[in-house]
């Protein structure tokens, strides 16, 4: 007898049970940082995290990790594992490049909920600044672009982005300003996030006056390259006062995962893009029992300018076309009414994936966020995008248990 598959309502219900969350976050210094490896960054986010939830590192029974660009280390966890000097359980790699650090909650979940363990480390870091150079940079892009039809002819990751958002702005009747704002709020946030790698100011002239690297877009339009680390730590409500911490977990409310395509070619138009990140969304809200109506804040992967604003009105938040127009409008900022990305996102805090993001979602809903505070966020949807736009994976948490 074959076993049954667990399905939307099967998880909303082992979530509602175990009251899963995140319990301790932590994130190093970002930017160039040359003398550590991509171990030290794992390492010293994790004491962070380890440290600010109220645990002792034998309490960690769990670890996923996510991939270096720089070690050549194939079994990624487990070497980590064993540099940090603990002993899991249970002990996973998540690889799916930006849609990684939202799905690696997702994954410390389900192992929680079969019993695999009950508190999971969940960390990545890289010194992909120091320790690549811009020729190996060049050659790690490339990887994401088919080999046969592709890579042949040029074509890179920007250069993937700058297509969609040549497309993008056709079909919507776009215009650049439209994702130059993205890029200035990034810019605005990022001054009031004390690690975040730039905070000179950033005007739309600046990025209107730049030199394009693949039309539209400018170096202002692309995430940046750092060192650094980041971490937070999953387990449930009853583990947590079992341990005596010192706080609630940040609640994990719903989660799912969209498929487009793996190379540009295989994409035949934003359509195809739009309903991988609307189901994504839609089977996280659906396992939450929410809608964007219950979300108070939000954090979208901005890997370039264009994947905010394609992300935005796939996940529904403002309608097909329209996104443009409210970044320009200013309805992205910490104080309007979609506050996104109150870090400074890719563009300009630091590009680990989308943890950042995920430790920022915990600091805004725990109220601690400091200048960056949003005014009594209740949940945030955190959303990662991997590859050309291609996979994607949502999360909504929120501070009180899911009901």
């Amino acid at each position: 007898m074959s076993a049954q598959i667990p399905n939307i309502e099967d998880t909303r219900e082992l979530l509602k049970k175990n009251q899963i969350g995140i319990v301790g976050v932590g994130e190093t210094e970002q930017g160039k940082i040359p003398g550590k490896s991509s171990f030290h960054f794992l390492s010293e986010a994790s004491k962070l995290a380890i440290e600010d939830a109220g645990l002792n590192k034998s309490d960690v029974d769990g670890v996923i990790t996510a991939f270096s660009l720089v070690e050549e280390t194939f079994m990624h966890c487990t070497t980590f594992a064993d540099y940090i000097g603990i002993n899991p359980k249970y002990f996973e790699s998540v690889a799916i490049g930006g849609a990684t650090a939202v799905w690696m909650t997702a994954a410390a979940a389900m192992a929680i909920n079969s019993g695999q363990a009950e508190v999971v480390l969940c960390v990545r870091g890289d010194n992909t600044l120091s320790g690549i150079s811009s020729t190996g940079m060049i050659a790690l892009i490339r990887e994401m672009c088919h080999g046969e039809f592709e890579y042949p002819f040029g074509l890179t990751t920007p250069g993937g982005y700058a297509l969609m958002a040549q497309r993008y702005l056709h079909e919507s009747q776009g215009k650049r300003e439209h994702l130059a704002s993205v890029a200035v709020t990034m810019r605005q946030h990022a001054q009031m996030k004390e690690n975040a790698m730039n905070k000179d100011d950033l005007t739309m002239d600046d990025i209107m006056g730049a030199r394009l690297l693949a039309s539209p877009l400018t170096k202002f339009d692309c995430s940046i390259i750092s060192d650094g680390g980041a971490a937070f730590i999953v387990t449930t409500a009853a583990k947590a006062k079992e341990l005596g911490l010192k706080r609630d977990p940040i609640y994990l409310h719903g989660m799912g995962q969209g498929f487009s395509h793996q190379y540009l070619t295989s994409c035949e138009d934003l359509d195809q893009i739009y309903g991988a990140i609307q189901k994504s969304g839609d089977k996280a809200f659906k396992t939450a029992g929410m809608s964007n109506q219950n979300v108070d804040i939000t954090f979208l992967y901005d890997c370039f300018t264009i994947t905010t604003l394609l992300e935005l009105e796939g996940l529904g938040i403002v309608p097909r076309g329209q996104a443009g127009a409210a970044a320009l409008e200013g309805r992205l900022h910490k104080d309007a009414d979609i506050p996104l990305n109150t870090n400074g996102g890719l563009l300009s805090q630091a590009h680990l994936g989308a943890m950042h993001h995920v430790v920022e979602a915990v600091l805004q809903l725990r109220g601690e966020a400091g200048d960056r505070q949003v005014k009594d966020p209740n949940v945030a949807l955190v959303h990662g995008n991997g590859g050309i736009v291609s996979a994607h994976s949502t999360i909504l948490l929120g501070n009180e248990p899911l009901s």
